[in-house]
């Protein structure tokens, strides 16, 4: 078995596992002891879905389909995130959002649209984040930001560009933090440091 045909069944098998484990507190039919710990296995899906998303990413050669079917679980995700859905489904969103930017910034051919409906999400999220009229925008920045970023980070051209936006963003966050006199700048700093990290590492990587 070559190495790229183990990758590609890792990845298949990670993400059909990741999936069970993260729906698996829905499942009222199974013993107790699995769905006490429905939390942890929903913690490891978040991992395992990452993973499937880095291989399936690189390990099949027809990337226009791992980028078609890691955009439709952007889509799920927003759609779990902003409409009506059951809560096991909404508490999936983030999981799909940011294992479907991962598939979906490794092999996407489109590089302009993808480079703005990136850019349109961090700046939604930012929005979100301080805007002061509905608070639980603010809850789903997060969900917008880190998406955004590593798509954008992924597909932009001028990868330094990438890289001191990303530090722009780290140090923005650490004044945020250190600040004493705005409360929200303070709250939302640790938003802003896991973005601007998350753009980084993803820049300096592809």
């Amino acid at each position: 078995m070559t190495k790229r045909r183990r990758n590609q069944l890792l990845a298949i098998g990670l993400f059909i596992i990741g999936i069970i484990f993260l729906y698996i507190g829905g499942i009222s039919a199974l013993p107790s002891f699995v769905t006490q710990n429905a939390v942890l296995l929903k913690g490891i899906s978040f991992v395992l879905l990452s993973v499937a998303a880095i291989l399936g990413g690189t390990g099949f050669e027809n990337k226009h389909r791992i980028a078609v079917v890691s955009g439709v679980g952007l889509i799920f995700g927003l759609g779990f995130l902003y409409l009506p859905m059951p809560a096991i489904l909404r508490g999936s969103a983030f999981h799909l959002l940011f294992a479907g930017a991962i598939a979906f910034g490794m092999t996407t051919t489109r590089k302009r649209v993808a480079t703005l409906g990136s850019a349109v999400l961090v700046c939604l999220g930012i929005i979100f984040l301080y805007q002061p009229f509905f608070p639980s925008l603010g809850g789903t920045a997060l969900h917008l930001l880190l998406p955004g970023i590593i798509v954008f980070s992924s597909v932009f051209s001028e990868k330094t560009l990438c890289e001191r936006l990303s530090v722009g963003l780290i140090a923005l966050s650490l004044i945020a933090l250190c600040q004493p006199f705005f409360i929200l700048f303070y709250e939302t700093g640790f938003q802003l440091l896991l973005a601007g990290l998350t753009g980084f590492i993803v820049a300096a990587h592809r």
